[in-house]
């Protein structure tokens, strides 16, 4: 639920796209916030300065860029089985049905 993370004025932004997902993350702050006062991440530690003094989350309402439409592939491949094999199954209806499918997949070898 994230879109992306920014810093400015040495406040560390979190912009998400749904509500829920910020109020997940505003009921965690605390947690983040004193884990990286004991582990800082590499790029942090090379600046002198801190990098950031707060943390920050809001929920960004502007739509996403339309995807392109999906094309609709159709996958074709061979059948790896040759249909024989063991029904062991007691009952009827279903002992039919991988019956009709063990036919079709021996009627396509």
């Amino acid at each position: 639920m994230i879109n992306f993370a920014y810093i400015k004025n040495k406040t560390l932004f979190f912009v998400f796209n749904h509500p829920v997902g910020k109020q997940e993350f505003d009921n965690n702050i605390h947690s983040i916030k004193s884990a990286l006062k004991f582990y800082m991440p590499l790029e942090c530690k090379e600046n002198d300065e801190k990098l950031f003094d707060d943390i920050r989350a809001f929920v960004t309402h502007t739509p996403k860029k339309e995807i392109p439409d999906f094309i609709e592939t159709k996958q074709i491949y061979t059948e790896r089985s040759s249909g024989n094999f063991e029904i062991n199954v007691q009952d009827e209806k279903l002992n039919s049905l991988i019956k009709s499918i063990q036919d079709i997949i021996k009627s396509r070898k």
